[in-house]
Formats: C-alpha cells, sequence, structure tokens
C-alpha cells in the first residue's frame, strides 16, 4: 500500500467512537440493496475523476474504487446467501456491476 491506505482502508473519519462504521450502519439502516448501489456508484465516481482531484493521486482514487467495489460483491454475496428473494433486485443493478468491473480491469492493465 502508498501513503494513501489511510484514506482508503477503513479511514477514522468513518468510525465514530461508540458506533459502527458508516458503510456498516447504512446496511442495517437502510438494507442491503441501497447499501450496494452505494457502493458501486462510489466506485464508478472515483474510477470517473480519479487523478483530477486536487490533493487526490490516481492510485488512491482507484483503489477506494476497488475497496468500495469489493464490499458491494461481499454484500451482494452474503444477501444473495441469506435472502435468494433478494436476487430480483440485485439483478438490476448487475449491469452497474459490469460496468464498474470493466473499468477496475481497464485500470490494471
Amino acid at each position: 500500500m502508498g501513503n494513501w491506505d489511510v484514506y482508503v482502508d477503513h479511514p477514522s473519519h468513518y468510525n465514530i467512537p461508540g458506533r459502527k462504521e458508516c458503510i456498516e450502519e447504512m446496511k442495517e439502516k437502510y438494507g442491503a440493496e441501497i447499501t450496494i448501489i452505494f457502493c458501486l456508484t462510489n466506485a464508478y465516481k472515483y474510477l470517473y475523476r480519479a487523478g483530477l482531484k486536487e490533493g487526490n493521486p490516481l492510485e488512491q482514487d482507484i483503489n477506494k474504487a476497488k475497496k468500495y467495489y469489493e464490499f458491494s460483491e461481499k454484500l451482494i454475496e452474503s444477501s444473495y446467501n441469506s435472502d435468494p428473494q433478494i436476487y430480483p433486485a440485485l439483478k438490476k443493478i448487475f449491469y452497474l456491476r459490469k460496468d464498474i468491473k470493466d473499468m477496475l480491469d481497464k485500470e490494471d492493465e
């Protein structure tokens, strides 16, 4: 990891003392489907602007996108395994998921 790791891997500004990490609270409060969409659209945002925001190096933005994508994948898998009825809702977001995966693969080339 580079110097960007503190901004990518569980940054302190998303961890309020005495509470769960923000993304975990979102999952509990709003449910899997909304949290998955949030993660995928954030991944898209970071890939879209990668290296363009002042003070955010390209590598940091790409790694943020990867973290959000990975979290969405874990959430999709755990949601489907615990409740197969969620599949129709997840199916709606598969195209977005594929777009993000394609963008990440392109960055890795």
